[in-house]
């Protein structure tokens, strides 16, 4: 295979972007605007086609790209390994769907033209990170990330998309701030002379246990920097706040590109950078593990008491992502399998979420938890694709929910098992980790339902008065994307053994 593609996703859709963003094109009348629409939707669609000829294609060792060289043995580099393509292939299969569904709810909003080139753009950065071939590498998109999505958090132009923005901005640049850190001291104690990653670490464990302590201290700091994206607590803020992005954008920020890629990149700093045979049994793999189940409990905490729908999934997903991080933080080649279906199968049930929420709020206008009572009779293919995701999100068999949660917490008790190198055992702490899922569940059921409840079994006066509404179903190309991620949740939760076949194998090679 021409190595030379593998840098084709990720550059396509950033050239595509910019250049209708400096064009302007589709600025004009409906007509021109329709064409801009066939043009986003062509590059989206080629580009996802690509990315799955790509991983068809394998991961042998020609699948590897320097583009350039930094400075030394800094490189920009690109490398398709089957941990990438599993995050590519997700956001490859995604990414069209979400871009059909924002042509009609930004139908008839402010500057469209600006709006789908930075969409545009921030497929390609995703991609990017996904290839990576190398923290260095990885970093650079990540931060790019930043760049590209600020626009479309500040999209709305209101005082309050302003402030969300801003705040967004901060928290990244300040994460990005100590990922860096992480990613001079990789290099520094890097066995191979770079920060490539590589199935269970770089480091040089004979040079790094000479300075452990500072080196389990600025893993901690890496972890926290990655984990602004992943929403980790107190690094989460940004989240909520950013939900006054239209809900194309909070659905990707949510579900795919930036919460995603915050935790992947954590994936990648922990199990091909560091290693877990550094890491496994330090207080560091202690403070990381007691961080995710901390964020777990705020957010499906707080989730409970939100009454705005799309907040109220905010704090979802802030909960949720750190079961991604609690299944890498048992340092194991389960707990790394766990992590990625966790990461794979949330991916469909929240983006089905929001984009639930976004259709109603599109149809009827309304945004509050309050509002919804009745709306299930008006729109029951929304609330049905809602229902499906709803039942995944709290861990009900037969969903994709049920599988990634049942995975971390095998992982949990395995690595409470665990024998360490001097003979000592983990500890109750992983043991405390299947507690957590337990109360997230519940509390997911409560905040959940409640929608449901309410959509579906409204108070007499309220049945009486969304009777006489003419709320319908959002057309097909809003509803076609809503089916096909409810049906990739009950498919997922019914036949989720080919997946594991290779996330248990991505697992065991390099936990």
């Amino acid at each position: 295979m021409n190595g030379i593609l593998l840098a084709v996703p990720a550059l396509l859709p950033i050239v595509g972007g910019t250049a209708i963003l400096a064009s302007g094109y589709g600025a004009g009348d409906e007509r021109t605007y329709r064409h801009l629409e066939i043009v986003v939707e062509g590059l989206v669609l080629l580009n996802s086609l690509l990315v799955a000829l790509l991983i068809a294609g394998g991961s042998g060792m020609d699948n590897d790209l320097v583009l350039f060289k930094l400075y030394g043995n800094l490189t920009v580099r690109f490398k398709l390994d089957r941990m990438g393509s599993v995050f590519a292939g997700l956001v490859a299969f995604l990414w069209p769907l979400a871009t059909l569904y924002s042509f009609e709810y930004m139908r008839h909003e402010k500057r469209r033209v600006s709006f789908f080139a930075y969409y545009l753009m921030t497929y390609g950065v995703t991609i990017g990170i996904a290839f990576s071939g190398n923290l260095v590498t990885m970093y650079l998109f990540y931060e790019l990330l930043t760049l590209v999505t600020f626009p479309l958090v500040l999209h709305p132009m209101t005082k309050e998309a302003m402030r969300a923005s801003r705040k967004y901005l901060y928290y990244s640049i300040g994460g990005a701030a100590f990922a860096f850190i992480g990613l001079i001291f990789v290099l520094k104690y890097s066995a191979t002379g770079t920060t490539e990653f590589v199935p269970g670490g770089v480091l040089s464990l004979t040079a790094a246990e000479g300075d452990r302590g500072t080196l389990l201290f600025v893993y901690i700091l890496a972890f926290f920097g990655f984990g602004v994206k992943a929403a980790v607590f107190p690094c989460h803020g940004w989240l909520p706040k950013a939900t006054v992005a239209p809900t194309p954008v909070t659905a990707l920020l949510h579900a795919v590109a930036v919460v995603k890629s915050g935790a992947f990149a954590i994936l990648r700093f922990t199990y091909f950078s560091y290693g877990t045979e550094f890491l496994r049994g330090s207080a560091a793999q202690w403070v990381v593990m007691a961080a995710a189940m901390v964020t777990i409990i705020f957010g499906s905490t707080m989730a409970v008491r939100e009454i705005h729908w799309k907040r109220r999934l905010a704090y979802s997903t802030i909960s949720n992502l750190s079961y991604i991080l609690l299944g890498a933080s048992m340092m194991s080649p389960l707990g790394l399998a766990a992590a990625l279906s966790h990461m794979v199968f949330h991916a469909f049930m929240k983006i089905c979420s929001f984009f639930c929420a976004g259709a109603v709020m599109h149809q009827t206008g309304k945004t509050y938890v309050y509002e919804l009572d009745g709306l299930a009779k008006k729109m029951p293919l929304t609330f049905g694709c809602l229902t499906v995701a709803s039942l995944s999100l709290m861990g009900i068999p037969l969903f994709a929910g049920f599988i990634s949660k049942w995975n971390i917490a095998e992982a949990a008790f395995a690595c409470g098992s665990l024998t360490l190198a001097g003979g000592s055992r983990m500890g109750i702490l992983p043991y405390l980790g299947t507690a957590v899922i337990l109360y997230s569940a519940l509390m997911t059921g409560v905040y959940m339902l409640t929608v449901l409840v309410r959509a579906y079994f409204p108070k007499a006066a309220a049945a009486a008065a969304v009777k006489e509404e003419p709320y319908t179903d959002p057309n097909w190309m809003m509803m076609v994307p809503l089916l096909i991620f409810a049906a990739a949740v009950l498919v997922f939760g019914l036949y989720s053994g080919p997946l594991m076949e290779l996330l248990t194998a991505i697992g065991g090679e390099a936990g």
